[in-house]
């Protein structure tokens, strides 16, 4: 009998045990059941047969459960590490950083220096497939992974998938996934690459990219300075210094940028201060194995901004002799050059103007190509300096090859028109328009020039006329020259509404009222022309008396 009841318990315990596997809530319930008849028989044979399979019971949902969170975490941590190892994001952020290098450059007016082909070439579709495949799957177990999400965006970018690049880093950016100040140094980026293109961009929404970009440790020294620019064009001028100086405490040679930021600003012992700091950061780089390109040119930018341009040319002279430098370097020099030359420009008591133009031919063989060379040596003519035949092949040769910039050719078009060769101007203003087709002196001064060579150009005078005023509505030059341009179409009545709006706009054009008299007797409007004659002679007068009462004091002085 004994053994019976022996043998139906251990049939019962075991049964309730098995209930773990395929009945757990029939554990509980028996665990309750067992503590309720405990309050009314005091027994705790029940209870104490129950709490074990109870205790068994937890302990199986906790194994599992950790075993559930610790195979999501560990697959997670394999792809990333396998990501990492395939294509690191380090190198992903140099590529997508070296394809966008040039757009970057033209955005933020930036030489481009030292282009690394290697990086572009290291890799190939295959890893970007796998490496975006194992982002992926990252993101179907944890969608929140910021890590797999900026990876796959730059993946996307890296595939020409921009659209979905672009959404990727938003929002990364906008902070969906927790601070991302990489995502932000990526749009910033992207929204400058954009300028290039011709793209309308927001200013405050890229101020807003580029102060949490800001905060990353390994930002672009390049978007510092040109978020410190933005922040002086602002006004910002105090929290632009304080950018720069946050950043020179990370990145010594953002000293450089600070030392720009004191020169515009005119702050002559700041920038001192930092040019020499900045010049102490780079020069530790020369004549060693670690050497750039950029270091050089850091040191010279730094002497060039104190004044100290002899020296200047002097540590990128070296460097091209010693080979370390390239075509940018040689730019430079011209460019320190060509400023020395500048310095030896003067007037003597005689009134004649005077210039080292050895200077001048020195800075144009460093480098033949310099628009800026082209540009000074047709300034000569107006300082009525004779240029040198070296200087002349020069000029020549960079017209001829394309290298000219728009300052020579409307230097050299002056020149022609005030000799009266209008036709020689009219190419050199063509030149310029070419260069720069939003110039608005080259459209108003092309337009003049067409119209004055022959009424048969007034139509195409008109049309740049009406451009420029589109681009600055209500300029008084402009105004004046359609004035012009209609008396010689013989359209006096119209060429009085545009002389009268000059004078307008600006009270002070006393040469616009004498072609007003002009266009008033034209229409046979002889009562308003002596009223301004009388206008314009009162001007005269009063301006005489002026100058008069100066030069009188100049003289008692």
């Amino acid at each position: 009998m004994v053994n019976s009841d022996l043998f139906k318990n251990t049939l019962w315990i075991g049964s309730e045990f098995l209930k773990i596997f395929y009945s757990p809530v029939g554990v509980a319930g028996g665990f309750i059941d067992a503590f309720r008849g405990w309050k009314f028989s005091r027994s705790w044979v029940r209870f104490w047969f129950h709490l074990p399979s109870l205790v068994l019971l937890v302990a199986v949902y906790l194994i599992f459960g950790f075993s559930v969170f610790s195979r999501v975490d560990s697959r997670v941590q394999l792809f990333t590490v396998e990501s990492e190892k395939r294509c690191s994001t380090k190198t992903l952020e140099a590529i997508s950083d070296e394809m966008r290098e040039n757009d970057f450059c033209k955005a933020i007016d930036w030489v481009c220096v030292e282009k690394d082909d290697t990086k572009t070439n290291s890799v190939t579709d295959r890893k970007n497939r796998y490496v975006e495949l194992l982002s992926k799957r990252i993101l179907s177990i944890q969608p929140a992974n910021q890590s797999a999400h900026y990876r796959l965006g730059m993946i996307y970018s890296l595939t020409g998938q921009m659209e979905a690049a672009v959404s990727e880093m938003t929002g990364l950016a906008n902070g969906n996934f927790g601070e991302c100040p990489q995502a932000n140094a990526w749009m910033a980026k992207e929204l400058l690459k954009q300028t290039v293109a011709g793209v309308r961009v927001s200013s405050q929404e890229l101020l807003g990219y580029l102060e949490k970009a800001s905060k990353w440790k390994d930002v672009d020294f390049r978007l510092i300075s040109f978020y410190a620019r933005m922040l002086e064009k602002k006004g910002e001028t105090n929290k632009a210094i304080s950018i720069a100086k946050q950043a020179a405490i990370g990145r010594p040679e953002l000293t450089l940028e600070l030392a720009r930021l004191y020169s515009r600003i005119g702050s002559k012992a700041e920038l001192q201060s930092a040019a020499t700091s900045a010049e102490e950061v780079f020069i530790k780089k020369l004549n060693s194995p670690v050497e750039k390109e950029s270091d050089r040119l850091a040191v010279a930018e730094a002497r060039k901004l104190t004044d100290r341009l002899e020296q200047a040319a002097e540590i990128l002279t070296e460097g091209l002799l010693k080979k370390s430098s390239g075509p940018i370097t040689k730019r430079e020099l011209s460019e320190i050059q060509r400023m020395i030359f500048l310095k030896t420009v003067f007037k003597t008591e005689a009134g004649v103007f005077q210039a080292e133009l050895a200077m001048l031919e020195k800075a144009a063989e460093t480098d033949p190509t310099n628009p800026n060379i082209s540009s000074e040596i047709s300034k000569l003519r107006q300082l009525e300096i004779k240029p040198t035949k070296k200087l002349l092949d020069v000029l020549r040769k960079q017209i001829d090859l394309g290298f000219s910039s728009v300052t020579t050719h409307i230097s050299l078009a002056e020149g022609l028109f005030q000799s009266g060769n209008i036709q020689g101007a009219i190419k050199n203003w063509e030149t310029a328009l070419a260069k720069d087709p939003n110039n608005l002196g080259v459209l108003n001064n092309l337009s003049l020039c067409l119209a004055r060579e022959s009424e048969m150009n007034v139509p195409r005078s008109l049309e740049l006329l009406t451009k420029a005023l589109a681009l600055a509505p209500g300029n008084a030059e402009i105004l004046d020259t359609l004035g012009d341009v209609l008396l010689i179409a013989k359209r006096p009545q119209e060429a009085i509404a545009k002389f009268e709006l000059a004078i307008r706009f600006d009270k002070s054009r006393n040469g616009t009222r004498k072609k007003l008299v002009t266009a008033y007797r034209l229409t046979g409007m002889d009562g308003m022309a002596e009223a301004t004659s009388k206008v314009i002679e009162k001007i005269e007068q009063a301006k005489s008396e002026e100058e008069a009462k100066a030069q009188e004091k100049s003289v008692e002085k």
